[in-house]
């Protein structure tokens, strides 16, 4: 582990991180070489978190119920990563196995609820038994929980018994290569030999796979729908997607990595090299792609299904980004921090604690990146879209470094990697390819979010609101120094965000489902035909319509007021947890 040179000399040498990889991280980036470094210790924390999770349950009368003691699973375990180390290693690191031993240990440690007995979550360790013994060649007969009807097997598929208690056992038996699972006289598993339609078979769903080319490298991840743990929360059902979703979803993903290999082709290497799991989940109210990545699941992507390659492209550059930092936040502290909701952050509605902001300025760093990237390779009919998005993006993610810097929460690590996201921004401020009426729009944007975000969740001090008060009732210029304002989240006041919306789709982007609820003031405004003796905001541009690709007349704005837009419309951009 690295240190800040005060402390003693670290106890693994593995958990080192290179100056080299520490650079490229801060800066946004980090390739192949930087993801193996932090599967290497991901894998690391991983037999940590098991070896905590096993203790632990042994410590616990009762813990396992019905299935078998845990040293049966100790023993299989270590046989297994002796006979088969890279084997193991590679199912240990599967993102869905990361959520389930952190959702396990909090149970055990009563921080998190499941909706079964302990022993349901707790056993599913002898499905991971009985993967780790099939991909070593070992033979077992073990006993694992049954949700359900359903017993899932991580990486392999989904048992279905038809007829089962919601909550009971299954034997399994591995032999010969072959993985059975018997109960009540049924007996399913995977094809043998493993066949087409995603691996199924009577009574067994097999997990499907999403296929593309980065750069010339093949890539093959995983399309969850039915592991329990594929979720951030607690277990889930299975949802079994139709052959149409499907095969969008793959449509969409080799379009997504051909897009990042011709803009990016070192953070698709990078992707390539990392990535392991993409679950599906709903969009959110008036079709908006959500997104969502874990700590816990170093590798996996949890996201509805994007209207398009550069949604889903974006989407994979934003979660990619927190899978970086999330890996990097296990090996170093950045930032000391009470936790507060006290920040304001750019892309989200709420105020956000230090690390949350700290976590989305990485994200949109990403992001921003591949908006200047992808301004060459836009289409001309998309080029005004996409250099709002980048000059929204790099004013959002600015302003988010900004406040960050003024944090007096950051550690020594955590100030020298801001550093480096610093210099990444600075570099684009010269970008002269954002033309001034596209600049001028994002500005507006931005300060349109900034000053709806104050309105919901900043509280004046009531001693300067009552002196305001008088001196404005007196005609009287307020001559007294105003208090900070409090941060009081609202979270309950309607937002529509419908001036953003209007300002993209005025830029090129489709209007899409669910489009918020505009006023007639907004769309005049937006329209660039304020009412008479409405004054036009000094930052608002006369535009074209539409506007005409070109090379810019002038360098971008500098930036002075700080905020942003949630995303909405069609627009290549997620709302996640950041």
């Amino acid at each position: 582990m690295q240190t800040d040179g005060r402390s003693g000399r670290p106890r693994a040498a593995h958990h080192l991180i290179p100056s080299a990889y520490f650079e490229d991280l801060a800066a946004g980036r980090g390739g192949p070489g930087t993801i193996r470094f932090l599967r290497r210790t991901e894998y690391s924390r991983r037999l940590l978190l098991l070896r905590a999770l096993l203790d632990t349950m042994a410590a616990t009368p009762g813990a396992l119920g019905p299935l078998p003691p845990v040293d049966s699973a100790w023993d299989t375990l270590t046989a297994a990563q002796e006979a088969a180390p890279e084997e193991f290693r590679e199912l240990l690191l599967h993102p869905q196995i990361g959520i389930w031993l952190g959702h396990s240990i909090r149970r055990l440690t009563h921080t998190a609820w499941g909706d079964g007995p302990l022993w349901t979550d707790l056993g599913h360790l002898y499905a991971v038994c009985s993967v780790a013994a099939l991909r070593a060649g070992l033979a077992l007969r073990t006993t694992v929980p049954v949700r359900d009807g359903t017993a899932m097997f991580p990486t392999l598929g989904l048992a279905r018994l038809s007829g089962r208690p919601h909550w009971g056992t299954a034997e399994v038996v591995v032999a010969e290569g072959r993985l059975r699972v018997d109960a009540y006289g049924e007996s399913v598993g995977p094809p043998e030999p493993p066949g087409t339609s995603g691996g199924d078979a009577p009574g067994w769903q097999g997990l499907r796979t999403l296929r593309a080319d980065a750069a010339g490298r093949p890539v093959a991840v995983l399309l969850d729908d039915i592991d329990p743990y594929r979720d951030l929360s607690e277990p889930l059902p299975a949802r079994r997607l139709g052959k149409d979703r499907i095969t969008r979803w793959q449509e969409l993903f080799g379009g997504a990595l051909g897009l990042l290999a011709r803009v990016d082709p070192d953070t698709a290497a990078a992707v390539a090299e990392g990535l392991r799991t993409v679950t599906d989940v709903e969009p959110a109210p008036g079709g908006v792609v959500l997104s969502a990545s874990s700590g816990d699941a170093f590798g996996g992507v949890l996201t509805s299904l994007p209207p398009d390659p550069v949604t889903l492209a974006v989407t994979l550059v934003h979660e990619f980004q927190h899978t970086k930092l999330g890996a990097l936040l296990h090996l170093l502290t950045l930032e000391q921090d009470s936790g507060a909701e006290r920040h304001y952050a750019p892309w989200r509605d709420d105020p956000r604690p230090l690390g949350g902001l700290l976590q989305g300025a990485y994200a949109f760093l990403g992001i921003t990146d591949f908006w200047c990237r992808y301004l060459d390779e836009a289409p001309r009919a998309e080029r005004p879209l996409a250099e709002f998005e980048f000059a929204l993006r790099r004013r959002q993610t600015e302003e988010a470094v900004r406040v960050l810097a003024a944090d007096p929460g950051l550690t020594g690590h955590g100030r020298r990697f801001l550093r480096g996201m610093t210099a990444r921004l600075s570099s684009w401020w010269g970008d002269d390819r954002i033309r001034p009426d596209v600049a001028a729009l994002a500005e507006f944007v931005a300060r349109d979010h900034r000053t709806g975000w104050r309105i919901r969740h900043l509280s004046p001090a009531p001693e300067d609101v009552r002196a305001l008060a008088r001196a404005f009732a007196a005609g009287l210029p307020a001559g007294f120094r105003l208090a900070r304002s409090s941060v009081v989240p609202d979270l309950a006041a309607p937002w529509s965000h419908a001036r953003t919306w209007l300002v993209r789709c005025r830029l090129g982007a489709p209007p899409g489902d669910g489009r918020p609820a505009a006023s007639v003031a907004d769309r005049a405004l937006v329209s660039g035909d304020p009412p008479p003796r409405t004054p036009t905001p000094a930052c608002w541009p006369t535009i074209r319509n539409p506007p005409t690709p070109g090379p810019a007349s002038s360098s971008p704005p500098t930036p002075t007021a700080r905020s942003s837009a949630v995303p909405s419309c069609r627009v290549p951009s997620t709302v996640n947890s950041a």
